[in-house]
């Protein structure tokens, strides 16, 4: 173990040594998620998935799903742009 690599890069490293790697990267989503949609936001929003590149929100309040449905492109701009990739390749609102 090298002491100038993060916790977080071998806790990456086990998990897809344990093929763990896409629930790895669900949670990596969901934090970003909730960094990029606020605490309010985050709190409003009922369900938060990732799975091969679709990431599924369903949220609490009818006015913020309609609000969301008409910002997905950006936040999947702004996501990718955190996670440094491609990762998220679409939203779907529920």
């Amino acid at each position: 173990m090298q002491p100038d690599r993060p916790l977080n890069y071998y806790m990456q490293k086990l998990f897809r040594q344990l093929d763990m790697g896409e629930f790895a990267s669900e949670m990596e989503v969901q934090k970003t998620y909730r960094y990029l949609a606020g605490d309010l936001i985050y709190k409003l929003t009922t369900l938060c998935s990732y799975r091969d590149g679709t990431l599924r929100l369903r949220f609490a309040a009818a006015a913020l799903r309609q609000e969301m449905t008409w910002r997905r492109e950006t936040l999947r701009q702004r996501m990718n742009d955190e996670l440094k990739g491609n990762v998220i390749k679409k939203i779907v609102i529920l």
